[in-house]
């Protein structure tokens, strides 16, 4: 089983652990990021918190972005432990 995740991980290390959440984030501000050419300077010491103040975003759209997120990983463990379970 993996780590949990918190808020207080970095953006750089959600994307490379999980990259199907730059989808989710996308439209949350990290395209914005990314168009302006902010991301890869701010990637590795942005936690996920600091991107939620840092897009101004309320309280009800932190928690419907952070359950998106905690459901794509979850499913994305479920399917990877799947996976492995066919092997053995």
């Amino acid at each position: 089983m993996r780590e949990r995740i918190t808020l207080d991980i970095n953006l750089r290390e959600l994307l490379e652990r999980y990259p199907e959440t730059k989808e989710i984030l996308w439209d949350y501000g990290l395209g914005k990021l990314e168009e302006e050419d902010l991301l890869d300077i701010v990637a590795d010491k942005l936690t996920l918190k600091g991107f939620f103040r840092l897009m101004e975003l309320d309280e009800e759209d932190q928690g419907k972005l952070w359950m998106k997120i905690q459901n794509l990983i979850r499913e994305s463990e479920d399917h990877h432990g799947k996976r492995k379970t066919k092997r053995s």
